[in-house]
Formats: structure tokens, sequence, C-alpha cells
């Protein structure tokens, strides 16, 4: 599952610079240098795999492990290679055993495969031709990623740089773009930026203190932004702020005090560091990036009170992410009041009550709909809909409104769309009249299936001919008409268009 808070819109007079830069410096060095690497190294392990590498290196690997006494890495990887000529779950025992420096160097001295034996010849020449394929120059991974077996200073600080794929980078860049920016403004862009390496060197230093084997390799800004994350619900402390959630194939947005967020996500990333073996995520870099950014607002609470200084907070109330029109007196200022407060249920609750009143107020139902619109499931998001496709045609705005929500109502709907044949109809009058005539024609189709026998299917089907003739679109206006004469040969509507055709 994923959650995140839900920053407010950014204000692009202060832009957030370091976060910015941030983006485009990863950005740059992927696209820029590991693209091109990760493409050379992909051809490599293909040609690895399809020669006799993996059946003379790898079972010597697990023999290895086992002599160093990491038995449960050495069992996982003999687990994965019982299975190896059915799938390519070796393949993360490859990427071990490659970050394993201890191992490598044994095997590059002849130390594991020695002269000696009888595959040596087939395996030197094999192995020659695979590091041939490889990069000449050791990859960005290899210089800057961070081995728990050999660390060094720009590995501290270059693996927060680099990213295994672009799903990788780009989901990292994403959240770090979400969150960041509000964390920025709070914090000031010296103290975020200082704030940010620090939660990445935090990140490290855990994935390190809890690598049993000693022989792992990571990379990643993900360290960094999880501390970010931390930062931004420290920030809010018990301030209720909206989140959203991913799980599977639901989403949608709760409200919660922020600071209740990082025990979850800890607790989250522990049970993955333990139970999702072999994922190859560094859930405990994670995990230290989180306790770091969460322990550095904590130590700036401190020195902010004992030197007096003003408290970095972030803004007191997150405004609605959608944007809502314009407020009208009274009761609409009162519900404006507490979606202020981010009291979205009772905003949605107080807004039925009024459309109830109101059922022609298009501010009202405006509101109603882009506050509801947030939980689709919900009967007061189809009850809202259903109250704006049936607004009067001559509505001020109706137009636009019926659209813009027609189209948002058909992507987000759940569990699916409730079109009565009373919605259908109104909708197709609504469209045609807007000049939506592919739309309106869509719903046409929709409503014969539905009712085939609406005494109203005719006159519609005029109209929406009447829209393509007046848009200039003599086919459509056409095919409209012969479908009309087709299944309404003696209605009305059918004799007033071949008046008209001819």
């Amino acid at each position: 599952m994923l959650i995140l808070p839900v920053s407010r819109g950014l204000d692009w007079r202060i832009p957030p610079l370091v976060t910015l830069l941030l983006i485009l410096v990863n950005t740059l060095i992927y696209f820029g240098v590991q693209h091109d690497e990760n493409v050379r190294a992909i051809r490599a392990y293909y040609y690895y795999a399809e020669s006799t590498l993996p059946q003379i290196e790898l079972p010597r690997y697990v023999k290895h492990l086992e002599a160093r006494g990491h038995v449960r890495e050495a069992i996982d990887a003999e687990q994965a290679l019982a299975q190896m000529d059915q799938n390519d779950k070796w393949f993360p025992v490859l990427q071990k055993m490659e970050t394993d420096e201890v191992f490598m160097q044994q095997l590059r001295a002849d130390k594991i495969i020695a002269p000696s034996d009888v595959k040596y010849a087939e395996w030197r020449e094999a192995r020659n031709e695979y590091e041939r394929r490889q990069n000449k120059r050791p990859p960005l991974t290899d210089r800057f990623g961070f081995k728990t077996a050999a660390p060094t200073l720009a590995s501290l600080f270059g693996h927060m740089f680099l990213h295994g794929d672009f799903s990788h980078l780009l989901g990292n860049m994403a959240i770090l773009f979400i969150i960041g920016c509000l964390v920025e403004k709070t914090l000031g862009w010296r103290r975020y930026l200082c704030f940010y390496l620090l939660s990445g060197l935090g990140a490290v230093a855990f994935f390190w203190l809890f690598s049993s084997a000693n022989m792992n390799t990571v990379i990643g800004a993900s360290g960094a932004i999880s501390g970010v994350m931390a930062m931004f619900v420290a920030l809010y402390g018990f301030q209720k702020i909206r989140f959203f959630y991913w799980a599977l194939v639901y989403f949608g947005f709760f409200t919660a005090p922020a600071i209740i967020m990082l025990p979850c996500w800890l607790i989250g990333e522990l049970y993955q560091h333990f139970f999702a073996r072999g994922s190859g995520v560094a859930y405990m870099a994670h995990f230290g990036g989180l306790v770091t950014g969460a322990a550095l607002i904590a130590a700036l609470r401190v020195y902010e009170k004992i030197l007096g200084r003003p408290r970095a907070a972030a803004p007191t109330n997150e405004a609605p992410t959608a944007p809502l029109p314009p407020l009208l007196p009274g009761q609409l200022a009162k519900i404006d009041a507490l979606l202020g407060e981010l009291r979205i249920d009772e905003a949605r609750q107080a807004l039925a009550r009024l459309a109830r009143k109101h059922p022609r107020d298009i501010a009202v139902l405006e509101r109603y709909y882009q506050v509801a619109r947030y939980a689709p499931v919900s009967e007061d998001y189809h009850r809202a809909a259903a109250l704006i496709f049936t607004l009067p045609e001559n509505a001020p705005d109706s137009e636009r409104l019926v659209h813009e929500c027609f189209v948002d109502y058909l992507k987000r709907a759940q569990p699916t769309v409730r079109l009565s044949a009373d919605l259908l109809v109104s909708l197709i009058r609504h469209l045609a009249r807007a000049g939506y005539t592919a739309d309106a024609e869509r719903l046409t189709q929709a409503l014969a299936r539905r009712a085939p026998e609406d005494a109203r299917l005719p006159d519609l089907l005029l109209r929406v001919a009447g829209a393509y003739q007046k848009a200039g679109n003599a086919a459509g206006r056409d095919a409209l008409i012969a479908r009309l004469h087709a299944q309404h040969p003696d209605s009305e509507a059918a004799r007033t268009a071949a008046i008209i055709r001819n």
C-alpha cells in the first residue's frame, strides 16, 4: 500500500529551487550516463544467461556463502537456482554475487575456479567475453553505489543520485516533488538541503547496520526522500492533513493527524525487511531515512526552544487540493470554513443538505460535486452528478459544468456509473446544445440499448443530427438521420428530418 501526504498548492512566486535542482540532477545523471550503462549491462546479462557461466559460477557462489556463514542468503540462493531452467529468479543471485567484493576478487584471481579445474578453460573464455561486453570503465553504480563491504566517502553521498531504472527514478522524483516543496518552504533552502543529505546518510547507516550479509550495494534517493516524508509529518505534528492512499486497484483520500503516519511507515518498512525476502528493495534504508528525518525535526524543535528562535512550522491548515468555485454568502462560507479545517465529511454532509434545498443553484452543485468526488463510491458523489446532469438547459454556465462533470464522472465513478434513462436524456440534450456531438451520439446509443422504445429517442436523434449540421459535420448528420429512419421510420422526428434533408 502507498500512503502519501497531500500538500497544498505550490506558490510559484517562491519556487522550491533546491527540490527542483535535486530532481534535475538526478534526472540528468540517469539519462546522461546511467541509461546507456544500463542498456550495455542488460546486453551483457543476456550473454551471461545464454552462456555456461550461470551453471559454473552460481553454484560455487552458494558454497562460498555457506563457507562464510551466510546461511540465510545461501538458502535463498540455492532455492532460486533450483528452478534455473524454469524462470529468471537466479538473476538476483547474480546481482548479489557481482556486488560481493570478497567473492569477485577471489573469482578473478582464479581461486574459485582454479586452472586445474576441468571446466576452467570453458569458464575463462566465457568470463572474459562477459567482462568484455560490460563497461570497460566501472559503471557509476560500482563507483558511487554504497557497498556495505567497502563504503567510501563518495558512495555515502553518491548513492542518493543513482537509480536502477526509469521507474525507480520516476517514482522517487514524483514523491520528492509532492512532499519536498512544502518542506523546503517551511525549513528554508539551506536547512532543507542539509537535512535531505543527512537523511540519506542516516538511510545508508541503518542499511549498513542491518545488512547481515555485509555484501550489498544500495542506490537511490528513496532513503533521503523517506527522511523528507518524516519531516513533513513531523512539521505538521497532530494537525489533521489529507493523505492519498493506493492499495492494489483502490485509491482515495483520508484525513488523519499527520504524525500518526510515522509509526505506520516505520512498521511497514520493518515488516517488508523481515518478510519480503529477495525483493531487492532496501527497506532498512527507508526505515533509516524515516528515523533520521523525524530526529532532525525533533532536534530542530529543541534548538528553537533553547535559543528562543521562531518555530519552523508548516501552514496551520492544509487547503483543499481541488479548485472550488467562488463562495456564496452565508451557508457556503461556513462550509468553506469546514473545508479549510479539512473536515471533509462534515462539509460533504452540509453540502448535501444545501443541495436538497437549492437543487438548481450552480455554485452549490459545483461545490457539492467537487467535494464528493474524493469519495467516488459514495451516494453523495452519484447524487451530486445526477443533480448537475438534470440542470435546466438554459441555466447560466450549465453547458460547461455538465460536460466537465460528465467526463470526470465516467472516469471516476465507482463501482460503475449510474445513468438512468432520464439522466441519459438530460445529458444528450445538454451535450448536443453545447456542441459535444460525439459524446451526445454515444449516449443516444446507450439509451437505445437501455430503453429502445423510449418515445424521446427519435427527437434526441434529430437534435444531435442538428448539432452535427450546426458544426458543419455533414457525415455525422447524415449518419444520425439514416439511423433515425432505420430505427424510428414512423416517428414525427423522422418525417421532419426528411423535410430538412430535402
